[in-house]
């Protein structure tokens, strides 16, 4: 498609992540709340990169026109195989949250309507700022970064220790959730039946089915590993998540989809991981967190 074709995705779009699947840029993620465009040639969204700590630019020409169905294409897209994950603010399952740091603990108020199980801060206006990110499953005060490899690791001053609640998240002093006179992005995910899973698993290393409560499979699969390095792999089934090779790509990294691998096959409860699948996915003992959608 060319650049500004409208392209439907069923919904109003809050939030989006895009990027080229041959690996020769970023993973971008955009959404209403930061802006997103009133045309497709002059106006453009503001960007975050998940596999970077650079602050929000406009700078690319990613210019946006969203409506309530759907999106218009990006500029620069369209020439190569792209790949958009459309997310739709909803109480019980994702909400989105722009606020303005203050460099001391505090709580943020929300409108997801539940607490929180997954929640992805990033600052929009320092450059150097990592993507933070809390999990229920991980130890109280352990954090992940969106755009590392890294194992679980103990900070208390991102999220403090103090759990969230179904109208507020809690942020300490580290600067990247609450660096005086920044403004950041929050996107907070939760469980919400036959829709969204958010969970955790202890890998085998053999055949595992994740069962989320779904009739008909998941339809995208986010998979980080906790206990030790391990990438954020993406699934969907757009893509495909099928019984033969599923196509996979990472959010901290520009590598290239590889699409010659059956790691996550279906299953109508959720997904299944293959006895094939590498550390990153389903080591014996292993740690994982996730988020599947329906």
């Amino acid at each position: 498609a060319a650049d500004g074709t409208q392209l439907t995705a069923g919904f109003p779009v809050d939030m989006q992540m895009f990027r080229y699947r041959d690996g020769s840029v970023n993973t971008f993620a955009v959404d209403r709340l930061r802006g997103v465009g009133t045309t497709t040639t002059t106006v453009s969204t503001p960007q975050l990169r998940t596999n970077l700590t650079d602050a929000e630019t406009n700078t690319n020409g990613i210019a946006r026109n969203w409506n309530n169905t759907g999106f218009a294409m990006p500029s620069g897209f369209g020439t190569v195989n792209d790949v958009f994950w459309n997310f739709r603010r909803a109480p019980g399952f994702f909400d989105v949250v722009c606020y303005t740091g203050t460099g001391s603990n505090r709580t943020v108020a929300h409108n997801l309507g539940v607490v929180p199980e997954l929640i992805f801060v990033k600052g929009r206006s320092q450059a150097g700022t990592y993507w933070v990110v809390r999990n229920a499953s991980l130890a109280s005060g352990n954090i992940l970064y969106l755009s590392l490899d890294y194992a679980s690791t103990e900070n208390s001053n991102v999220f403090t220790t103090t759990a969230p609640t179904a109208s507020v998240f809690s942020v300490g002093t580290n600067d990247s959730s609450n660096a005086s006179g920044q403004t950041l992005v929050a996107y907070l995910f939760a469980t919400l039946a036959g829709v969204s899973k958010v969970g955790s698993y202890t890998g085998s290393g053999t055949t595992k089915q994740i069962d989320c409560g779904f009739t008909a499979g998941a339809r995208f699969v986010l998979i980080k590993r906790t206990d030790s390095t391990g990438d954020w792999y993406v699934y969907d089934s757009a893509r495909g998540i099928v019984a033969g090779n599923d196509p996979y790509l990472f959010l901290n990294s520009t590598a290239a989809e590889v699409t010659n691998t059956d790691y996550v096959d279906t299953y109508s409860a959720g997904f299944e991981l293959s006895s094939t699948a590498p550390a990153g996915l389903n080591a014996n003992g292993g740690t994982y967190i996730f988020l599947a959608i329906a």
